[in-house]
């Protein structure tokens, strides 16, 4: 099983944390030649000011600081260079196992399982967008320029690939697995945990920066909401630790798939949240769409078992974006082919599920996979002296030598 394979290595809780802050450290040196460029643009320009360099991270335009576009794709790109490289070398000496253990079961890295997703999400994105475009072709301009076309086009394959691709491993490889390994009772008490930190935090600052009485009868009220939410958090938790705590000894799963798969989608979308997309066309829609992308990505992996079809979904959603068909107010603005001055995050959040829909029975029924309700099946810890001792009976019925 896909997920079992982060049992090879040392789990240990203050691992992951390490890693994690060590990837985080490299995303954050990978900012530097963009914030330093920036910084550069607002030093020699007498009408810009630091202002205009912090709303530059809520709406990246380059223009506006005479950046170019490709230079400011690279720029924005060498953020999740940084990452993967210090996540990849930091990876096996912390978890004491092989970095492709998040990609597959066995075997070598199937190069044409990555290129069957990429194709087939990139012609039903395609699709969908000259449906779109047939519809309200005003909606659109076309911005294609060759001599910014070819560069743009050679980043998007060479570089942009990194992006998506450390994403995938890290959430739907090693945030994923870390999950379905982790004991159901653990990882319970983390998610409460975290929600009532949160909270406290919010109600807290909210309490302390406020003079004015109504916005803390305000806090007050919201503070009652969010107890109440955690609440119903704390149910779940417990149920959660009655599901685990009623197998026997003998057969107590680890955790649930479906439990993994959740948890790690919205963690996905949960730091999607920054995206400019997120002010501009709201919260709420944003993060299902998110969320739901997470899943998508999730339920492709768990269901081959290994995580080429996901590398390619989200390798063809980025390409797509930034060399078919950009919108305003994109994370990633590009020269692309066309922009789409009106995006519906409802359309195309609804087109989403359609198209995923599609993409799944497609390929279930390409790869043979099984039922869809193995999604919620339990994670157990493999127990290598079992699994042996069954191997030997197996040999011993099957040795005609023993009769």
């Amino acid at each position: 099983m896909f997920i079992t394979q982060a049992f090879k290595g040392e789990n240990n809780w203050w691992r992951y944390i390490l890693v994690t802050i060590f990837v985080f450290m490299g995303y954050s040196i990978g900012t530097l030649p963009l914030t330093m460029a920036l910084w550069r643009v607002a030093d020699e320009d007498p009408n810009m000011t630091s202002e205009d360099v912090n709303e530059f991270f809520e709406n990246p335009d380059f223009l506006q600081f005479g950046i170019n576009t490709n230079l400011g794709l690279t720029l924005m790109l060498l953020m999740f260079v940084a990452a993967m490289a210090v996540f990849y070398f930091v990876f096996k000496p912390l978890h004491k196992r092989e970095f492709n253990t998040m990609t597959r079961t066995s075997g070598s890295l199937d190069w044409s399982r990555i290129a069957y997703g990429f194709l087939l999400w990139l012609v039903l994105g395609l699709a969908f967008e000259s449906i779109g475009y047939a519809m309200a072709p005003d909606n659109y301009s076309v911005n294609f320029k060759l001599n910014t076309f070819l560069p743009l086009l050679a980043l998007s394959i060479f570089i942009l690939p990194i992006q998506t691709s450390f994403e995938e491993l890290f959430f739907r490889g090693y945030i994923m697995q870390a999950i379905g390994i982790s004991k159901l009772q653990s990882v319970a008490m983390v998610i409460v945990a975290a929600i009532v930190c949160y909270f406290i935090n919010d109600i807290l600052v909210a309490s302390l920066l406020s003079d004015d009485l109504d916005e803390l009868r305000y806090s007050y009220i919201s503070l009652a909401i969010k107890a109440l939410v955690i609440i119903i958090f704390m149910i779940i938790a417990s149920v959660l630790i009655s599901i685990a705590k009623g197998s026997t000894s003998s057969d107590k799963p680890h955790n649930y798939k479906i439990v993994a798969l959740v948890l790690s989608s919205v963690l996905f979308g949960l730091i999607h949240s920054a995206n400019p997309e997120i002010e501009k066309f709201g919260y709420e829609i944003m993060m299902l769409y998110y969320i739901s992308a997470g899943m998508l990505l999730g339920i492709v992996t768990l269901m081959d078992d290994r995580i080429e079809l996901a590398l390619g979904i989200h390798a063809a959603t980025n390409f797509t974006g930034a060399v078919f068909v950009g919108y305003d107010g994109a994370a990633i603005q590009t020269d692309s082919i066309l922009t789409s001055h009106s995006l519906n995050p409802y359309i195309m959040t609804g087109g989403f599920f359609v198209l995923a829909g599609v993409f799944l029975l497609i390929t279930k029924r390409k790869y043979g996979w099984g039922s869809f309700s193995q999604l919620v099946d339990p994670i157990y810890k493999p127990n290598e002296d079992l699994d042996l001792g069954r191997l030997l009976v197996e040999n011993r019925d099957t040795d005609p030598t023993t009769n």
